[in-house]
């Protein structure tokens, strides 16, 4: 399998070059280290290996290794850099594609398949002077991946202090604008990489690494070239969120009436809602549970929300990014619709949180996102056999 998915590489890649007028190729930041001089890396974080208590109703292990290394994080300094917006296609002046800014959790030849319906023509590329800092991922609307990871990258370039011109990053979500507000980011230095930006090259393009590329374990194959059913969360970063913004919530969130029981809606969601829920909520409600809409409050509020709760019940969803903020030994329980994914089971793990996967049902491979039924025998047979001072 790993040798098809290589061979799909190089066709997507030749494919890739062939559409276009200006050739591009495949290329290791860190083999280019060695030949460019002019390219800085400084360091922030070294390797990490992991090794986490398997997924419980794994399908599919392959989609999401229990086990493996960090990549060493850090922030490059790319001369004449190019960056093709929200992609993060990270590119120099030479028109080398570098594969480690790719997130790994889709295989490179999947990232190439995007690139071959974009248009990288040099017509259309705005020359930036200065020093720009590039915040882009596939996804990057999504809550879990601007948390977890591109505020890392921030973290990381915090770390050195480093000094930029311009911050190039989409802001329109509100969570995007209060968290770099509370970070301290001048809004009026972000370019929104749309329009006359999407293409963009700069004197300088500062570039954070990302805060958890996957590496596949000394010995471990790694058959599908990524890891579509986890997104990883380094521990120094899962820390560097809890030291940041715990103390904000605590500060600026005085008066509240919030409930240590925290039944998560995904009634304003668009996708994996419960059709039942009401009724199901009236099961929890029973056991002293408190209904919250996430999209109805601030970030800070979500911190504080979870930070105070002793249990948390939710589906899988962006919304349990929060249980980042849970002390330890908070009690979680992810109920699991038709959508498999470790992300949050791993995490509690660093975090020391006693989490609970509920399988709702039956896996059926159409739409991952569909709405769900959920079995109130099913929750409640559960926790009166593991959750016992629940019942």
């Amino acid at each position: 399998m790993k040798k098809t998915a290589c061979f799909l590489t190089i066709i997507a890649l030749t494919i890739f070059q062939s559409i276009y007028t200006t050739p591009f190729t495949l290329a290791s930041i860190y083999e280019e280290l060695w030949h460019n001089k002019k390219i800085q890396f400084h360091a922030c974080h070294n390797q990490i290996p992991f090794e986490y208590k398997p997924f419980p109703i794994i399908e599919n292990p392959y989609f999401h290794p229990h086990r493996g290394i960090l990549d060493k994080a850090g922030v490059f300094i790319i001369p004449k850099g190019k960056a093709w917006s929200t992609f993060a296609y990270i590119h120099d002046d030479k028109n080398q594609f570098f594969k480690e800014f790719f997130t790994t959790e889709l295989d490179i030849s999947k990232h190439l398949e995007y690139a071959l319906f974009l248009d990288f023509n040099n017509d259309y590329l705005r020359k930036i002077y200065g020093k720009v800092v590039v915040l882009t991922r596939i996804n990057i609307t999504s809550y879990r991946n601007w948390i977890s990871e591109v505020l890392g990258q921030l973290a990381l370039l915090k770390q050195h202090n480093i000094s930029y011109d311009w911050l190039y990053v989409p802001y329109e979500c509100p969570f995007m604008k209060e968290t770099l507000s509370l970070l301290g980011v001048d809004l009026s230095k972000i370019l929104q990489p749309w329009y006359e930006n999407y293409y963009i090259q700069a004197d300088e393009l500062i570039v954070p690494s990302l805060p958890a590329r996957y590496l596949p374990a000394p010995g471990d194959n790694d058959y599908i070239g990524g890891h579509p059913a986890v997104t990883y969360c380094a521990p120094w970063n899962l820390t560097w969120l809890k030291e940041t913004f715990i103390p904000m919530a605590n500060h600026q969130i005085i008066d509240n009436d919030f409930c240590d029981k925290v039944f998560i809606s995904r009634q304003d969601t668009g996708k994996r809602q419960i059709t039942n829920e009401d009724e199901l909520f009236a099961y929890f409600e029973k056991k002293g549970f408190k209904r919250y809409r996430l999209a109805e409050m601030s970030f800070l509020q979500q911190v504080k929300l979870f930070h105070q709760a002793k249990y948390i019940v939710g589906a899988h969803g962006s919304g349990l990014t929060n249980i980042i903020f849970c002390n330890p030994n908070t009690c979680v329980i992810e109920l699991v619709q038709n959508k498999f994914n470790s992300t949050y089971w791993y995490w509690s793990q660093d975090l020391q949180l006693n989490h609970h996967c509920i399988k709702t049902r039956d896996r059926t491979y159409d739409d991952a996102n569909i709405h769900t039924y959920v079995p109130i025998n099913i929750v409640a047979n559960y926790i009166n056999k593991h959750i016992t001072d629940l019942q």
